[in-house]
C-alpha cells in the first residue's frame, strides 16, 4: 500500500495523495445519536448531533451541536475538533480545537460557528473535508469566518485552514486572528524558540496510550497578525493535527512536514530498577525541548532528532541524571543514563520542647550532586498537570522515610515567616540509614493576627497538586486559613483535611476563581459547596463584560468577597483589559466596573514587575477616593517554586483558629481592610496609638503620631521601613546594622498634616527569601528576586474636620470609549 506524502510549499502544508488503496478502510461519516453510534466512548464531551469520522485506523469527532466547552474562555463545541485518537480500545481524549479566536486591542472574542457542512466538490480521493462558518459583527465591524478540516485516510492527520474576511466597510485595526486550541491536558513538549527554532512551531502532547501533535504552520512574527484588515481583505491561518501511538512515528511525520531529515538517536537506561521515569531532551544551547515523556519500565529509547547537540535528562524519582547527546550524520548518536544507589533518611521536625511541627523539609544538591526530584503525580494517569520540580517533603508526627540518592545535600526545615529555620549539610552513602531531626521554633506570636492565603489551585483546575498535597503544602508554610479557589469550580478541602488528621492546624474556606480569559480573573469566597449543582455551585463564568459576572456573583452569594486578581498580569489582568490608565487611573474603558471589594496587590512573592505596578494602581485609586483593601496571595499552582503563603494576608482578628474559625468575623475584617499583605516581614501600623489599617478618624489636631512596628524571623531581612502619605513615599527609615540583630523594630514619628491624608506602612529588604522560597533570580538582578516586602492598608485621617475623608484627587475615573494609543501591556 502506497502512503500519502507530506510536503511543504510556500510555508503551507498540503497532503499530496499519490495513490491510496483503502483495502476496505474507507473514511466514513456518522452523526451521533447515542452511545451505540460510538465504537467506544473515546470522548467524554460528546453530545447528540456530533459527527464521527473513522477510517478503521483513527477516530475523530467534530462538534455538530452548539454548547460551551468547559474552558477558561467563551469557546463553543460547534464546529470544533473534540477528539482525535488511534482507533484502539480504552483510549480517551478530549480536545477543543478550531473555534475562531479574534483579538482586537488584546480583547478576545470567540465567535460561534453557525453551520458545519461536508464538502463534496474538488476533494481528492481518500480525503474528507468539512467547512465550519461563523460571522462576527461588533461596533460597526463585520467579518466572515470559514474553517476547513481535511481528513486523510490511514494517515492520522487533519489539515486545518481558517480564513477571516472583512465583509464590512470599516477597517480592522490591532487585529489578531487564530483558532483556539486546548488538549485539556498540559503535559507536552515544544522545540519552538523565538531566537533559535522559530520554524519548529509545534507541540507534542503525551496522552494515555497515544501522542498528539499540533503544528502551527504560519510564518513566525513578533507582531500580531494580520494587524490591519481592510474591507474585502482576508487573512488565512494554517495548522495540522497528528496522532499516533508511537512517538517515534509521530515525530517522523512532524519533521517531514517541516522538511527536516532527522537522524535516529538511542538513549540507554542503565541500572534502572523499574517503575516510572521521565526523559527530557533539550537543545543544549536554548530552552527548546525536543522530547519529553513519562515512561513505565523503560530500558532504552530510539527517537528521531534534527542534527544538533542536546542535553538529555532522566528523572528516576528521586535521582536525576544528565548527559550530553551529539546527533551527527556520522556519529553514534547515543548516550547512557544511569540510575544511582541510594540511602534512607528518617526525617522529623520538632520544636525545642520536642513537640511536632508540621513544616517542610527541602533538599538541595551540592555540586556535583543533583537536587532530587521526588515522584510527582503521573500526568498520564491524572490527565492533569504535574509538579515539574519537587524537592520537598512534609513529615507528619511519626516522621517520614525518604529514599535519597547518594551524594551531598543542603537540607533545611521551615514553616513560614513566623518560625525559625534549621539547616544541615549531609552526605548520603549507599544503603545507609540516617535519622534526621530538625529543630524549628515559633518566634513570632501575635494572637490578634491570623494569616490567610486567599488564592491557590489544585488539579481540579490548572494546579499541579491533588487536594491532600495542597493541604500539606499550605500547612507546611504556616498559613492559618486556606481558600480553595480553583477556576470556575467550588471544591471542599474539609474531607481531605480530616482524613489527614490536620484539622487542628488549618482552617479551609470554599471559594472559586471566576475566570474568563481576556476579560477578568477574580476570586469569590466564602461560597457554599453544592455538589448537586453544575461545577459544585460556581457561577457560569462566560460573559461579554466583567460587570455581568460581578452581578451574577452578588446574586448567588451576596455576602461573598469579590477579589480582583493580578490586575496587571498581561491579558489576564483586569486593569489591562479595561485600559485603566497606568499613570494616574484617570480613565478606563467605558464598561470598567468598580463594584468589587478588594484586589491583589501582591500576586506571588515578587514585589517588582506587575505587582509593583498594581501597587501604584492602588495608590492612584486611593487618591481618587476608591478604597479597595489590598490583598496578598500566592496564586500557588504548585509547592516547590510555587510555594503557598508567599504572599499572604495578615488580618487583625479576634477569634479562634482552625476548627474554631469565625468566618464571618474574618470576612468582615478583610472588607474593612484591617489587614496587611506580606511575603515575610510582619508590619503593624498605628496612628495616634489606637487607629490601625482600615480605620478612619477625624483629627482634633493636625499633629499626628505614627508608630510602625516590624517583626521578622531571623532569616527574613529588613532594610527600609517607609511611611507613605497620599501615595507618596515621604519618610524612609534605613535599618542600621546593629538593629538587624533584633527581630523587632519600632519606628515612631510625629507629623503635621495640612490636609486630609491616608497613611500606609511599607517594608522592603535586600536579602532574598531563597531557599525557603525556591525562586532564585533568573538573571541575578534584584528586580527578578524574591525580596522581603510588606504593605499595610491605609489609615484615613479627616484633617479639615468636615466628617469625611476628602481624597487628594477629587476627579473620578473617566469612563470612555476614546482610549489613547496604549504602550506595551504590563506583563506578569
Amino acid at each position: 500500500m502506497k502512503l500519502s506524502k507530506y510536503s511543504l510549499c510556500s510555508g503551507l502544508v498540503f497532503f499530496l495523495i499519490i495513490a491510496i488503496q483503502l483495502q476496505g478502510n474507507e473514511l466514513t461519516v456518522k452523526v451521533i445519536e447515542n452511545t451505540e453510534d460510538l465504537p467506544h466512548e473515546f470522548s467524554r464531551i460528546w453530545k447528540t448531533g456530533d459527527i464521527l469520522i473513522s477510517d478503521g485506523k483513527n477516530l475523530a469527532l467534530i462538534g455538530g451541536a452548539k454548547r460551551p466547552l468547559k474552558t477558561f474562555h467563551a469557546v463553543n463545541a460547534m464546529g470544533s475538533i473534540l477528539s482525535f485518537i488511534p482507533a484502539k480500545e480504552n483510549l480517551v481524549s478530549d480536545l477543543g480545537i478550531g473555534a475562531p479566536m479574534i483579538s482586537i486591542k488584546y480583547k478576545r472574542k470567540y465567535p460561534i460557528y453557525s453551520s458545519l457542512k461536508q464538502l463534496k466538490k474538488n476533494i481528492p480521493e481518500g480525503t474528507l473535508a468539512f467547512e465550519a462558518n461563523a460571522a462576527y459583527e461588533e461596533e460597526g465591524k463585520r467579518a466572515e469566518i470559514k474553517t476547513t478540516y481535511k481528513f486523510f485516510a490511514q494517515e492520522g492527520g487533519i489539515d486545518v485552514i481558517s480564513t477571516i474576511k472583512n465583509t464590512g466597510k470599516e477597517k480592522f485595526r490591532d487585529l489578531e486572528y487564530s483558532v483556539y486550541f486546548t488538549a485539556f491536558h498540559s503535559y507536552y513538549f515544544s522545540p519552538f524558540n523565538r531566537e533559535k527554532h522559530p520554524h519548529l512551531n509545534f507541540r507534542v502532547y503525551q496522552k494515555k496510550g497515544h501522542y498528539l501533535a499540533w503544528l502551527n504552520l504560519n510564518p513566525y512574527s513578533k507582531k500580531i497578525l494580520p494587524g490591519k484588515l481592510a474591507s474585502g481583505e482576508h487573512y488565512k491561518v494554517h495548522y495540522a493535527l497528528l496522532t499516533d501511538t508511537r512517538i517515534e512515528n509521530l515525530l517522523k511525520k512532524v519533521y517531514q512536514i517541516f522538511e527536516i531529515d532527522p537522524l535516529q538517536a538511542k538513549i540507554h537506561l542503565k541500572n534502572f530498577k523499574g517503575g516510572l521515569a521521565e526523559i527530557i531532551i533539550r537543545d543544549a544551547f536554548s530552552p527548546a525541548v525536543f522530547f519529553r515523556s513519562f515512561l513505565e519500565d523503560p530500558l532504552f529509547l530510539e527517537i528521531p532528532f534534527p542534527k544538533g547537540t542536546y542535553l538529555v535528562k532522566a528523572h528516576f524519582f528521586p535521582a536525576v541524571q544528565e548527559e550530553i547527546l551529539a546527533v551527527e550524520t556520522e556519529g553514534e548518536n547515543s548516550c547512557i543514563l544511569e540510575d544511582i544507589p541510594s540511602g534512607t533518611l528518617d526525617v522529623k521536625i520538632r520544636d525545642s520542647k520536642g513537640e511536632f511541627v508540621p513544616g517542610k523539609v527541602a533538599f538541595i544538591g551540592l555540586h556535583p550532586t543533583k537536587t532530587p526530584y521526588f515522584k510527582p503525580e503521573n500526568p498520564l494517569e491524572t490527565e492533569k498537570r504535574w509538579e515539574s520540580f519537587k524537592n520537598s517533603c512534609y513529615p507528619l508526627k511519626e516522621g517520614m522515610k525518604v529514599k535519597m540518592p547518594i551524594g551531598t545535600y543542603l537540607v533545611y526545615a521551615s514553616r513560614g515567616p513566623e518560625y525559625t529555620i534549621d539547616q544541615k549539610i549531609i552526605e548520603v552513602l549507599k544503603n545507609e540509614y540516617y535519622k534526621l531531626t530538625f529543630r524549628i521554633d515559633k518566634v513570632i506570636d501575635k494572637p490578634n493576627l491570623i494569616s490567610i492565603d486567599p488564592h491557590m489551585h489544585t488539579q481540579v483546575s490548572d494546579g499541579t497538586l491533588l487536594i491532600p498535597e495542597r493541604i500539606k503544602s499550605v500547612l507546611a508554610e504556616g498559613v492559618d486559613v486556606a481558600v480553595a479557589t480553583d477556576h470556575n469550580y467550588i471544591i471542599d478541602y474539609i474531607p481531605d483535611l480530616k482524613k489527614l488528621g490536620l484539622s487542628e492546624y488549618l482552617a479551609v474556606i470554599p471559594g472559586s476563581e471566576v475566570t474568563h480569559g481576556g476579560v477578568i480573573h477574580y476570586n469569590s469566597f466564602p461560597l457554599e459547596y453544592r455538589p448537586q449543582e453544575e461545577n459544585n455551585g460556581a457561577i457560569y463564568p462566560l460573559a461579554e463584560e466583567a460587570s455581568t459576572l460581578f452581578k451574577a456573583s452578588r446574586k448567588k452569594y451576596p455576602d461573598a468577597i469579590l477579589q480582583v486578581n493580578h490586575p496587571r498580569a498581561g491579558r489576564l489582568g483586569y486593569f489591562n483589559t479595561y485600559y485603566l490608565d497606568k499613570e494616574s487611573a484617570s480613565y478606563a474603558l467605558k464598561t470598567f466596573d468598580t463594584s468589587f471589594d478588594v484586589f491583589e496587590v501582591m500576586n506571588g512573592p515578587y514585589f517588582y514587575n506587575s505587582n509593583s505596578v498594581a501597587i501604584e494602581d492602588w495608590f492612584h485609586l486611593l487618591n481618587r477616593g476608591y478604597y479597595f483593601p489590598l490583598m496578598g496571595s500566592s496564586d500557588s499552582h504548585a509547592a516547590d517554586r510555587g510555594e503557598p503563603g508567599f504572599s499572604r494576608t495578615y488580618v487583625y482578628y479576634q477569634g479562634g483558629k482552625a476548627t474554631r474559625l469565625n468566618v464571618n468575623a474574618l470576612i468582615l475584617a478583610l472588607k474593612k481592610g484591617h489587614s496587611f499583605a506580606t511575603n515575610g516581614p510582619l508590619i503593624e501600623l498605628k496612628v495616634n496609638k489606637k487607629y490601625k489599617p482600615g480605620d478612619s478618624f477625624t483629627a482634633k489636631e493636625k499633629n499626628i503620631d505614627i508608630r510602625l512596628e516590624v517583626i521578622s524571623a531571623p532569616w527574613v531581612d529588613v532594610d527600609d521601613i517607609r511611611i507613605i502619605i497620599n501615595g507618596e513615599r515621604k519618610i524612609t527609615f534605613p535599618v542600621k546594622k546593629e538593629e538587624k540583630l533584633t527581630q523587632n523594630l519600632i519606628k515612631e514619628i510625629s507629623l503635621m498634616l495640612e490636609r486630609d491624608s491616608y497613611i500606609v506602612g511599607e517594608v522592603l529588604g535586600k536579602k532574598t527569601l531563597y531557599p525557603v522560597v525556591q525562586r532564585p533570580s533568573w538573571n541575578g538582578e534584584r528586580e527578578e528576586a524574591v525580596l522581603p516586602y510588606a504593605l499595610t492598608n491605609p489609615v484615613f485621617i479627616d484633617v479639615d474636620g468636615n466628617g469625611s475623608f476628602d481624597p487628594p484627587w477629587p476627579e473620578k475615573i473617566r469612563l470612555t470609549t476614546d482610549i489613547p494609543e496604549q504602550k506595551e501591556t504590563v506583563r506578569r
